[in-house]
Order: structure tokens, then sequence, then C-alpha cells
């Protein structure tokens, strides 16, 4: 399960006009430069905004319907699709065994609040339970994402792409991260959901600082798009579902795909937007292992746009 939510951690979300964003000039800089130890920040909650996820239900004599399980639990369950996520990033059961179900972090190199363009990386780790945790260290087997990020005193860091939310828009609404504030340059990144490699396409992360320097991040984007193909191999998986298991691919897929033609304006057939908010707090510096303790044991990925 830790490998499973950490490697969510890295998704998407949308707000204010796209005229009303920073504008940042990437042009020449490729992220790549390595400084530690490195400030670390820990997800504490996440939440997918949009697209919903919908199960069928069937309750006779009554016709199926589809049921939006993104925020309310199943009827007869207590499972729902945010739910779960936020069990996975607080609690200790599956299995118990002194770590957090489920942690990702975001490790700053370094943490520039002033105008700079630095780097940022993004992967799994292991937290001590329970929540807020006393310490963190990467996962021993981690894939880290590297990204190039820019900070702003002001505006907006990052914003909803045009046509690409549904009327009426889902509740609640999707915030936007403002100065002071980060943002980070598009790039491809696949993250891995249960074994199933899942890609967004020109991801993009960003929230606001709270506080110099920042102890915690608030109002965390992830804006990304997603390949129908990979949404269709997406297995959510609990023993209180029907059947222990729901796939993008069965009936409720189907339902899915069309909500995502009938939201989709203007983009190209098979390339749906994902949208996920986020909240981080900052991990002690002094209990935090950084990533060249590991060495080869962690390993980051090439942007592949």
């Amino acid at each position: 399960m830790r490998k499973i939510a950490a490697s969510l951690a890295v998704l998407v979300a949308t707000t204010t006009p796209a005229s009303a964003q920073n504008a940042v000039d990437w042009f020449g800089v490729d992220g790549l430069e390595f400084a530690s130890p490195a400030t670390s920040f820990r997800f504490t909650d996440l939440d997918l905004r949009d697209p919903h996820v919908f199960l069928p239900i069937t309750i006779a004599p009554f016709p199926t319907i589809c049921f939006d399980f993104t925020d309310n639990a199943i009827p007869t369950t207590t499972v729902s699709f945010n739910g779960n996520i936020q069990a996975s990033y607080n609690s200790d059961s599956s299995p118990a065994d002194g770590f957090l179900d489920a942690s990702s972090l975001l490790w700053f190199r370094p943490l520039a609040q002033d105008g700079r363009v630095a780097r940022v990386d993004n992967g799994g780790a292991d937290c001590l339970a329970p929540a807020p945790t006393s310490g963190c260290a990467p996962s021993a087997t981690a894939v880290a994402t590297a990204y190039a990020y820019a900070s702003f005193a002001a505006g907006t860091c990052l914003s909803s792409l045009p046509g690409t939310q549904g009327s009426p828009a889902y509740a609640p609404a999707i915030a936007s991260p403002a100065g002071s504030c980060f943002v980070t340059a598009p790039k491809t990144f696949v993250f891995d959901n249960n074994g199933t490699p899942l890609t967004l396409i020109d991801a993009q992360i960003a929230a606001s600082f709270n506080g110099v320097p920042a102890t915690a991040l608030s109002n965390g984007l992830l804006r990304g798009f997603l390949r129908e193909s990979d949404a269709n191999q997406i297995v959510i998986s609990d023993p209180a579902l029907p059947g222990g298991s729901v796939t993008l691919a069965g009936p409720a897929g189907r339902r899915q795909r069309q909500l995502f033609h009938a939201q989709r304006q203007g983009h190209a057939p098979g390339r749906e937007r994902l949208v996920v908010l986020f909240q981080l707090q900052r991990v002690p510096g002094d209990l935090h292992r950084p990533l060249s303790a590991f060495g080869d044991h962690v390993r980051f990925t090439e942007d592949t746009r």
C-alpha cells in the first residue's frame, strides 16, 4: 500500500484563467543541479478533483445507476476514492509495521523562495507512524522524478487550462496556488499504481508556501493529461467493493469515458486532463536521511517530453 499511494502523490489541479498565471522562461534550464541536504515536505492530504470516478450500482427493481464515489462512500460500504487515499496517508494498517501506509515527499534542492529557478524531486518514502510523522526516509526502491521549479512572491503559479472543466463544475471548487508559491516546468511523469504504470503528459506541480522559510505547502495543484488507454488500466481494490475491485475498463469505465468526452473541449482525442489537490508538511531535517545516503538505490527518471 505504501508504494501505491506514495506514487499517486504527484497528480494535478486547476483554477483561475490562464491569462492570470505567472509566466516562466524555462529555456536553458535542465533542473538537474543537485543540492544536499534537501528541504523535505511530506504529502498529508491528496484529493482527486477532476474527473470524478463512478461505480455502476443496481438495486432491484430500480435501473442501474452510476454512483459518484469520489468523495461519497459507496452504499453499504465505507469506501470512497479520496477517503481511501486519506486513510493510507494517515494510518498504519496495511500492513501494521510502524510506518504510515503511504508516503511521498518533495525534496527541494534547495528551498528557494526568492524567485530563483531550482530543482525539486518527488518520490516514495517510508515515514514513521503515527501521523504527523516524526521522520521519513526515501524508500530503498524509490524512483524519484526531478523537476525544475520557479518561485514567485505574488500572482498565480498554476491555473486551469481553458475549456477543461465541465459545466456545472464539480464541488468543492478547485483552489489555485498563489504567491508566495512555486510551479514546476511541464514534463511527462510516470507513477506506479499497484504495479500499473500510469503516465501524465505535460504534468506540472504547484503550491503556496506557508512561512519564510516554508513550514508547509498549501493549495497544492497537480495538472496534467492522462491517456484513455492508461486510464482504462486503473484498478481500484478494496475488500468492501463489489467483487473486491473496480476497473475503469469495465462498465464504470465506459461511463467514465462518456464523462471525459462530455467535458473535454479542444483537446486531442484520447488525452484527458487529471486534476489533484494536495497539502504538505515539512519533515524535520534532523530525522530525514537525504537521497544521497541511499546511493545507487535511488534512481531518477529522465524527462521524455
